[in-house]
């Protein structure tokens, strides 16, 4: 019976990922999601209390997604491979969850619990791309001043890209579905960014794999 339950609680979250994902989180109630699944109000309640706590365990699966693709430890070596490997997996992340970030001031501003969620995943995020930024200088492969005050600013430039990248293209694109290619292409932006940074050989061998992920 309880493997029962934690399966009927994964079809919830799996099914309003996909349709938060399809129509965009305000779109998405409770009544639409029983509809969907073809279950009772009750049997939602049993598991939710209500939408908030259904995008608060997405946003669990996010974060947990998020951090397995960061890594919770430094690579030895960030050579070109891992580097580009790195912004190809957390980008998948936001691809899998672009809902939330279609509708993150929306949802944050709801639900000060999420909200205080997301900045402390935020935290950690830049603190970990500090540290990517001041791996990549100490390898020779980044030139910039070696001070935190850079490295946090290199962070803080790609959490914005990152972070507000499924807005960009759903403004750019009026309404057409986005992609995995789509979303790949905020990785380039990234890299605009730092290109004047990287050593040169380093970023063309990061291009290249990353134009073999796409």
């Amino acid at each position: 019976m309880p493997k029962k339950k934690t399966n009927n609680r994964s079809r919830v979250l799996e099914t309003c990922r996909h349709l938060m994902n399809v129509e965009g989180a305000q779109a998405i109630g409770t009544t639409r999601l029983c509809d969907e699944l073809e279950i009772s109000p009750g049997n939602l309640y049993y598991h939710f209390k209500n939408k908030e706590e259904i995008v608060r365990a997405l946003f669990e699966e996010l974060a947990a997604d998020f951090r397995v693709a960061f890594g919770e430890e430094p690579p030895e070596s960030l050579s070109p491979k891992v580097f580009a490997d790195f912004y190809v997996k957390t980008l998948d992340v936001a691809y899998d969850y672009r809902f939330f970030f279609s509708g993150l001031l929306h949802l944050l501003r709801q639900d000060p619990l999420l909200n205080t969620a997301y900045l402390e995943l935020q935290d950690w995020a830049l603190e970990g791309l500090a540290g990517v930024a001041a791996q990549a200088a100490r390898e020779g492969n980044l030139r910039v001043q070696n001070s935190q005050k850079r490295y946090r600013a290199i962070a803080v430039n790609t959490w914005l890209i990152w972070s507000n990248w499924v807005r960009y293209l759903e403004i750019s694109k009026s309404g057409d579905p986005i992609s995995r290619k789509d979303m790949l292409l905020g990785i380039e932006q990234i890299f605009d960014v730092l290109s004047g940074h990287l050593e040169p050989a380093y970023e063309a061998a990061v291009r290249r794999h990353l134009k073999n992920a796409q």
